[in-house]
């Protein structure tokens, strides 16, 4: 079994999946919800983990002209500056290279942050979350919102199968490597209560958390490329 926790997403394999998915699934339609809720166009935004760029390009196509779209791994970038260039030449240098747990920007720089379909929950563990929600706090103004998404173990589709998984040594409950088609992927599912309080030793207000079928209602297309999970909207307080 893959130990690497970052080699899935250096793995050409895995970036071309999410090329493909920024061009044929594009934007959820929950996701479009909730960002117009949270930020006007003009806002200045960061998306971590953009992976090919389908959150960026999506943002981009709706006017958030001030979005910064980043990814630790080069690999991603690359490939997330191929996609949005195809679509508009210009926002490629929207695109750069940044790890979320020590990022290269000024203290409350930006109006909000993202971390799309359970980017931080693919990280190294609780201890890189530890390390990256404290440096998101840093970057976002104050009263800035904080989107991400979480798989959740205790009310999405698989629960009764996490009711009997057994915790992987040295991990937590809720932490599996899963199989794909490149290499295998680390992937931790929480509970609600867990990400609230690791949102509030963060130093965030937690404003909403809802699942995101009550959001809005996918295609096919969409619920065929990830299955449920929940959305946090969190507030730097």
């Amino acid at each position: 079994m893959e130990t690497d926790r970052q080699a899935h997403w250096r793995h050409p394999g895995t970036a071309l999946h999410y090329a493909r998915a920024a061009v044929q699934v594009g934007l959820w339609a929950s996701e479009r919800r909730l960002i117009e809720e949270c930020w006007r166009p003009d806002a200045t935004l960061l998306e971590l983990g953009c992976g090919a760029g389908r959150v960026g390009l999506g943002l981009l196509r709706l006017g958030y002209a001030k979005t910064t779209i980043t990814d630790f791994s080069p690999t991603m970038v690359d490939m997330a500056k191929g996609v949005l260039a195809e679509a508009n030449e210009s926002w490629s240098a929207h695109v750069e290279v940044a790890d979320a747990c020590a990022l290269p920007y000024a203290d409350q720089t930006f109006d909000g942050v993202l971390f799309a379909f359970n980017g931080l929950m693919c990280m190294r563990g609780k201890a890189d979350r530890d390390r990256a929600l404290p440096e998101i706090r840093r970057v976002l103004k104050s009263g800035g919102l904080f989107l991400f998404t979480a798989n959740d173990r205790a009310a999405g589709e698989h629960r009764e199968l996490w009711a009997h998984e057994p915790t992987l040594p040295g991990g937590q409950p809720g932490d599996r490597w899963h199989e794909t088609d490149s290499t295998p992927v680390f992937m931790h599912s929480s509970t609600e209560a867990e990400t609230r309080a690791e949102l509030t030793a963060a130093g965030f207000a937690v404003r909403k958390c809802p699942l995101r079928s009550e959001v809005a209602a996918e295609n096919a297309a969409v619920r065929a490329f990830a299955g449920e999970t929940r959305f946090y909207i969190a507030e730097r307080i």
